[in-house]
């Protein structure tokens, strides 16, 4: 075989490939695109979150919270225009992005977490119990670490029955899935900063998330629901605590 031949099987080779590769992408399903969709919007969040946070701990004197509002936003947002696309196609972002499980939980088609809906009922998930992030509280309320509340959902844990909604490995959200269900821009304009029709009763307070703030090692990072104000707190102090589980 001449070069020349070699060169023009080389070509029709390449050309057949990229004919393939462009006929699987035209087949890609309402769902695949759905599902790209959600992925590609919550590494865009989780980059711009970690910009902003390093940017503050880089000692750059700006509104921290606003920046990292507008993270939130810019993601949150993002499921109207998926949910658009997929009209009619019946794919996962065809829905409305909040479902009621009516077993106590909401699942956030966005993120793919699954949320504690709190009640006033005195139980574990009543909206007014508050919890120290480490053993020993020092602030308001029981002063009882979060991983008691925790254990509890969890039923001690997989051998165990009882476990909350059938599920074992309930957890505190990371700072930035916690912002995911704050309601508006900071400062938010609705009190508390949380639809409570999907969520449940909701304290207009601060709700810690399992982030620890990594240059002060005695605080962890928390949200509030009254602003949606995002910074750091002190361990001991209690605070409220809401449920999570699975995600991206």
């Amino acid at each position: 075989m001449t070069r020349t031949r070699q060169l023009t099987t080389l070509i029709l080779i390449a050309a057949a490939l990229l004919l393939v590769a462009g006929t699987a992408l035209a087949k890609q399903t309402p769902e695949q695109k759905c599902q790209k969709g959600r992925y590609d919007a919550a590494a865009k969040y989780a980059a711009c979150q970690q910009k902003v946070v390093g940017k503050w701990f880089g000692g750059s004197d700006f509104d921290h919270a606003a920046a990292l509002s507008k993270c939130r936003v810019t993601y949150t947002a993002t499921w109207a225009k998926l949910q658009k696309k997929a009209s009619g196609t019946g794919a996962t972002c065809d829905n409305p992005r909040f479902a009621d499980n009516w077993d106590g939980t909401v699942t956030d088609r966005l993120t793919g977490l699954q949320w504690e809906k709190k009640t006033e009922d005195g139980t574990e998930h009543d909206k007014d119990n508050l919890y120290s992030w480490s053993a020993a509280g020092t602030g308001r309320g029981n002063g009882t670490a979060f991983a008691n509340f925790l254990s509890a959902l969890n039923g001690g844990g997989c051998f165990a029955t009882g476990c909350f909604a059938g599920q074992c490995d309930w957890r505190l959200p990371t700072i930035s899935e916690l912002q995911t269900i704050l309601l508006g821009p900071y400062p938010c304009t609705t009190s508390p900063c949380i639809d409570q029709a999907v969520f449940g009763p909701t304290s207009t307070s601060f709700y810690w998330s399992a982030t620890p703030v990594a240059t002060v090692p005695d605080y962890a990072w928390l949200a509030s629901f009254f602003s949606g104000l995002v910074s750091g707190y002190a361990k001991g102090n209690s605070i409220n605590v809401r449920a999570v589980r699975a995600g991206l």
